[in-house]
């Protein structure tokens, strides 16, 4: 365990390194909330994928696979088709806008009322995020290293903080950046084979589960309908991905970059079915489907490989929480602040 931990204090200590790189680069206020609006497309491509790829489609999407087989993949899938509609059909219109927020889209199309209430509902959504995310960091540390709830909390959204309030968007999109590539390392490179290795192989997992295990629409019509209506069309309107669309230095950027963000979505929402398939084979009795992640890392991985791949878990808990965090600060000070101060101090909303 001793190396576990190493692993993950390496990690964590990594993410406030880049915290602090991101400093030196924000010298601005489109630097801070935006990036500059220059990320070409590796950078954001693996940013996109990073926000959108949290804690529920990593450990949930490892319980759903567990409950339902391959087709608990349809939550995760969906995700990506929302960020695939997304990047080809309103991207390029909307890195065209120039603005920081959906509200500030809305004021140039139907003034300013429309702006302050959505504000204020957006606010509302990316804060709610912001503290389910910091959450979920007590699920990952409890589960696996028996650390208390509070504590896990507190340490995990200090560092979150620590890191985006440094830097902004500039700090979290290079911690988001190596949080993309531990969790393809540790999730679609390391837990994914092994797991079906452990658990016999495909072949083992037919012979051991039921035929509606493989059913790609196992999980029912009517739930699959309720993910695209809250994951795909929620990924069209949510205020922690358009913020990441005003980064893109391109229309082309946005467009393309998106698109290849999509398509790993829809790999990464497999791996996690497969992974709880295989779960489901070697643990069938596990009293919570969302204990399958954490019991698969605990007891199938070797040590090193099982801080490696709980750092993928926290990466994707991280990610989400500081996108939302952002989102939930400018929204807070371009929508509602600026909007509050404006008619007794005479400011305005200076881009």
């Amino acid at each position: 365990m001793a190396v576990d931990y190493a692993v993950i204090v390496v990690y964590l200590a990594g993410m406030l390194a880049m915290g602090w790189w991101g400093m030196r680069r924000a010298k601005s206020k489109s630097e801070f909330l935006v990036a500059g609006r220059r990320l070409g497309p590796w950078m954001y491509s693996g940013t996109m994928a990073a926000i959108v790829l949290g804690g529920a489609s990593t450990i949930g999407g490892v319980g759903l696979g567990y409950q339902y087989g391959l087709s608990g993949a349809w939550m995760v899938l969906t995700i990506g088709l929302g960020l695939l509609a997304l990047s080809v059909f309103f991207s390029a219109r909307i890195a065209r806008l120039k603005v920081y927020t959906v509200s500030e889209m809305l004021d140039l199309r139907y003034g300013g009322r429309a702006g302050i209430i959505s504000g204020v509902v957006m606010w509302a959504y990316t804060l709610m995020l912001a503290v389910t995310s910091t959450i979920a960091y007590a699920t990952i540390f409890d589960v696996l290293f028996d650390v208390n709830r509070t504590v896990a909390i507190v340490l995990g959204g200090a560092i979150v903080v620590a890191y985006s309030t440094l830097g902004g968007m500039w700090s979290i999109t290079l911690t988001d950046m190596v949080q993309f590539v531990v969790k393809t390392i540790g999730v679609l490179l390391l837990l994914l084979p092994i797991a079906v290795v452990k658990a016999g192989g495909f072949s083992e997992m037919k012979a051991q589960l039921p035929t509606e295990y493989f059913d790609p629409l196992g999980i029912g019509g009517e739930t699959i309908f309720t993910y695209v209506l809250i994951y795909t069309f929620g990924m069209l309107i949510g205020q922690d991905i358009w913020q990441r669309v005003f980064t893109a230095r391109s229309d082309r950027t946005a467009r393309w970059g998106g698109t290849v963000a999509g398509t790993y979505c829809l790999v990464y929402a497999i791996a996690g079915a497969v992974i709880g398939t295989a779960a489901k084979v070697m643990y069938p009795n596990l009293a919570s489907a969302d204990a399958a992640f954490a019991t698969i890392v605990k007891d199938e991985l070797p040590v090193g490989v099982r801080g490696l791949v709980l750092a993928a878990a926290l990466a994707a808990v991280m990610s989400t929480s500081s996108g939302a965090l952002i989102a939930c600060a400018t929204v807070a000070n371009n929508d509602i602040w600026s909007r509050l101060r404006g008619p007794w101090c005479g400011v305005g909303r200076g881009r």
